[in-house]
């Protein structure tokens, strides 16, 4: 969500402007990527290091409320230096994600201890706030910044290679560990206060207007994450995640994070999932149970030894059971709306117990076809079902103007015929058109559907080909795409395409 006076990646203030420009379109959905924190030369927020950090690079430094008491933040801001190392990454067309990292630590860490120094050695009512933070969320915290601060201390390496009594979890080398790095542990404590805060304006802006934030929940951590670090019994780094093979990945998928131990988890009643809710609930109104396949049957890859790729569970009805189980422990935990990710190959059972539990799944215009007739044509989105969402692409996909240009004349001529049927009688009115042309038919089509939530990709609104991400892959080409007009003149420029927005919105009430 880029701004003008952001540090080369949206941050939360500049969400709260973003907001407004929702709210002039119409719009009462904010559907948010997953923003935990990633790792050093990491840029996938699906593979994070924890699963309720959230990554301090959102947080906007000159909103600090303590900024002002820092006078070494502030001279550091206004630095000639540091000034041409900011405006170069606010430049670049993509996100530089570990340079923006270590010039908002610069900052946040000479703020952190001006805060130190002004209320927590003198036990201020903000002293007493953040204190009041780290014990209501002791039960991710405590964990996260001891991991963080061991992970500083080692040079990044593996925690599996830490001494014995720290990757085991000794309680009095650890207890050893807290009190020689106090001040280094409380720095990662007070980062997730900062992001906290600041989260709470925005999300209390969007009530204002009635938007409401759409948070996406990861299936997995890094296996180098401070979850699995404190959860050992829970996962196995023997085992590997990813997706059988499919028509789009023959070769199936491993996207190198440990499997969950099922039977493990489920003895405490999911409650690393229920635990991840809650502190969602704190961010989030809806919230995406990302890969819901997964917990129904996790495809694994042996690490070591000739074993080969398989489902974690045998038996279709074990497998139906074991994720009804899950659904129902998270819809009964959480009052949020939950919403599935039910893409991909999809057994039968997985909707069958989303309907159950009335969790909508997803619509994906492309993808929704007469499968099972001769004649593929595409379902009417107009009779798509209310208790699902509906959307013309996804984060892993290619947008849709990638996928115009690549399906060929005869699916371009299907697809056209269910955007377009009933809006031209005209002989002929069946040929596509131009891309360009079509697309506001199409996104016409699609908020006027029968999906009672419709999200609408930001490349696939502007007819844009930037992919955000290619699954399956890694490199600074994903996670790193940036609009190229930033918020402060978003609505001057593209007014037209917020104007029709509301007016479809409208119509479709």
């Amino acid at each position: 969500m880029r701004s003008a006076r952001d540090w080369g990646i949206g941050d939360i203030t500049s969400m709260r402007g973003w907001l407004d420009i929702l709210n002039y379109a119409g719009l009462t959905v904010l559907n948010i990527l997953p923003i935990n924190e990633i790792q050093p030369g990491g840029n996938c927020p699906y593979t994070a290091l924890s699963g309720f950090a959230i990554d301090p690079i959102y947080i906007d430094p000159a909103a600090a409320e303590e900024l002002a008491e820092a006078p070494e933040a502030m001279s550091l801001l206004s630095s000639g230096a540091f000034y041409s190392r900011l405006e170069r990454i606010r430049a670049a067309e993509t996100i530089h994600y570990d340079e923006i990292r270590a010039l908002k630590h610069e900052v946040l860490w000479r703020i952190y201890t001006a805060f130190r120094a002004n209320h927590m050695e003198r036990g201020t009512e903000s002293s007493r706030a953040f204190s009041d933070f780290c014990k209501k969320n002791a039960y991710w915290l405590d964990d996260y910044a001891l991991f963080r601060r061991i992970k500083d201390n080692s040079s990044w390496v593996s925690w599996t290679q830490w001494a014995p009594d720290l990757s085991g979890r000794n309680p009095e080398a650890l207890d050893r560990v807290r009190s020689e790095n106090i001040l280094q542990i409380d720095y990662f404590k007070y980062m997730q206060w900062l992001v906290q805060r600041q989260w709470d304006k925005a999300r209390a802006r969007a009530s204002e207007l009635g938007i409401s934030l759409y948070g996406d929940l990861p299936f997995m951590v890094n296996g180098e994450s401070a979850d699995v670090w404190a959860r050992q019994g829970e996962f196995d780094l023997g085992l590997s995640i990813g997706a059988p093979p499919d028509p789009l990945t023959p070769e199936g998928q491993n996207w190198g994070m440990p499997a969950c131990r099922w039977d493990e988890a489920e003895k405490n009643g999911f409650e690393w999932w229920r635990l991840k809710l809650k502190r969602a609930a704190e961010l989030y109104d809806i919230y995406r149970i990302d890969h819901m396949v997964g917990f129904f049957r996790t495809w694994v890859i042996p690490e070591h030894g000739g074993a080969k790729p398989h489902f974690d569970i045998q038996g279709e009805k074990n497998q139906e059971d074991r994720g009804r189980r899950f659904v129902t422990a998270l819809t009964s935990a959480s009052s949020m709306l939950a919403i599935g990710e039910d893409l991909g190959l999809i057994p039968a059972y997985v909707r069958k117990v989303l309907a159950e539990t009335g969790v909508p799944g997803y619509k994906v215009m492309r993808w929704e076809k007469y499968w099972e007739k001769k004649k593929k044509d595409y379902i009417d989105t107009a009779d798509y079902p209310a208790v699902s969402l509906a959307t013309t692409s996804t984060h892993d996909t290619e947008p849709l103007a990638v996928w115009w240009h690549s399906a060929g004349a005869e699916e371009r001529t299907l697809f056209w015929k269910m955007v377009s049927r009933g809006a031209d009688p005209r002989p002929g009115a069946e040929k596509p058109p131009p891309f360009l042309t079509a697309l506001p038919v199409i996104l016409e089509k699609l908020v006027k559907s029968g999906s009672r939530i419709v999200i609408l990709p930001f490349p696939d609104l502007f007819g844009l080909k930037d992919r955000i991400n290619t699954h399956n892959t890694v490199g600074p080409h994903n996670w790193s795409f940036r609009p190229d007009t930033p918020l402060e003149d978003f609505r001057a420029r593209h007014g037209g395409v917020l104007g029709r927005l509301a007016r479809w919105i409208r119509e479709a009430k």
